[in-house]
């Protein structure tokens, strides 16, 4: 087996971009450069329809770790270069069959061609069979069976111009969009649960997001500001790059608590929250917000409420857990490995000062007379001059 190895990239949402695709194309292989610096020796190609990246063998782990993490990659293979030989290709894909068989138990394998290079002697089938048929001698009596439907093992081939390379496996990808290509938005991110999966939705549609977080310390303490950080770093990982705009909240929320109804408080909150929100979004030219709002969730996600809220901002406001459950959200929470650090004990800002029974069904002829009681612009630029910034390290947490 040589200790070469090359990486078989494959997307499929870009390949149907028409004439956009090559922007879509380059926009991925960046990312992917990115994902995979620090790594050295590896030689990237772009045949039409695949990435492929030529490395030594003792990088293939940690390259196709580090994939897992990129948006618009449909599915990935870790592969053999080999010679046009049949008795070659067969012999790497007995080397690679040999340690799933189990005594006395059957198992299903195929050999499958994808054959770019249509000048190659043999077509796919050809090759196939060719292939298959050595692999199928050498384990005659060993309860190996062809089964293209359902082969839990398929040894692929892929003939290139003047290459052809053997896997056995697919990795799959987390597909969606490469991050970059849609634009960039700003996320609203709590240390919740909603709103770092609202965002992790944003960057597979191939939006750049950075995040803001309001913050209370002199009520709550660091403790808030050092949770939202490390699930900022957990979300980067899938793309590579981005901000942390940190507000300083509590003046205004203290504003909102003296003079204004109390069943209001968190619909204010999250008016201030929303114009603050645009206008940093503006200076650093996002085209859009994003939170975690799922419609009836909590006292504040009503129908009424989302509208008195969204209502105070002309940009977009994306909201892409709106229609899912409770337990849909924690699922994929777990799955981009953010739950863990979600569920750790730590108030936020909106928890402060919390009414006994807030407003569902907010007015908005109620909260601008609320809002007429405290200098709430003022408030509002004297936290913006006192936002700080963090930039989340490119490669932390790959």
């Amino acid at each position: 087996m040589s200790d070469s190895r090359t990486l078989l990239i494959r997307y499929d949402e870009i390949g149907l971009k028409g004439r956009n695709r090559k922007y879509f194309e380059n926009c991925l292989l960046n990312n992917i450069k990115r994902a995979l610096s620090g790594l050295d020796g590896l030689r990237f190609r772009v045949p039409r329809g695949r990435i492929m990246i030529d490395m030594a063998s003792p990088l293939a782990d940690e390259c196709s770790r580090r994939l897992g993490f990129v948006p618009g990659i449909a599915s990935f293979s870790v592969g053999y270069p080999v010679n046009p030989d049949f008795e070659e290709m067969a012999a790497l894909g007995i080397e690679l069959i040999e340690p799933h068989l189990k005594s006395g138990l059957e198992l299903k394998f195929c050999v499958r061609t994808q054959r770019t290079d249509k000048t190659f002697h043999k077509t796919s089938t050809e090759i196939n069979f060719e292939v298959g048929s050595r692999i199928m001698s050498a384990f005659s009596e060993k309860g190996l069976v062809v089964n293209i439907k359902q082969a839990e093992i398929a040894i692929e081939i892929e003939v290139g111009r003047g290459e052809i390379i053997l896997f056995d496996h697919r990795i799959p990808g987390i597909r969606g969009l490469p991050v970059g290509c849609s634009g960039n938005v700003l996320s609203l991110l709590s240390g919740g649960i909603d709103s770092p999966v609202s965002s992790y939705f944003m960057m597979r549609r191939g939006c750049r997001v950075h995040f803001i977080f309001f913050d209370n310390q002199p009520f709550l303490g660091r403790g808030g500001l050092d949770k939202v950080l490390r699930l900022a770093k957990i979300l980067n990982r899938y793309q590579t790059w981005g901000r942390v705009y940190v507000v300083p909240f509590q003046d205004i929320q203290v504003a909102i608590r003296d003079h204004c109804s109390p069943e209001n408080r968190v619909v204010l909150y999250r008016r201030l929250m929303y114009r603050i929100s645009q206008r940093v979004a503006e200076k650093i030219k996002c085209q859009g917000l994003v939170t975690g709002e799922s419609l009836g969730q909590v006292a504040s996600q009503t129908l009424e409420n989302l509208a008195a809220v969204s209502c105070v901002v002309p940009m977009s406001v994306f909201r892409p857990l709106i229609g899912m459950d409770k337990q849909e959200i924690i699922a994929q929470s777990r799955k981009i490995q953010t739950y863990e650090t979600s569920i750790e004990p730590s108030p936020d800002c909106c928890s402060v000062f919390m009414p006994s029974r807030p407003a569902t069904k907010s007015r908005k002829d109620r909260l601008e007379r609320d809002e007429a009681k405290f200098p709430w612009q003022e408030l509002m630029q004297e936290a913006m001059d006192k936002t700080e910034v963090i930039d989340l390290d490119s490669q932390e947490g790959i």
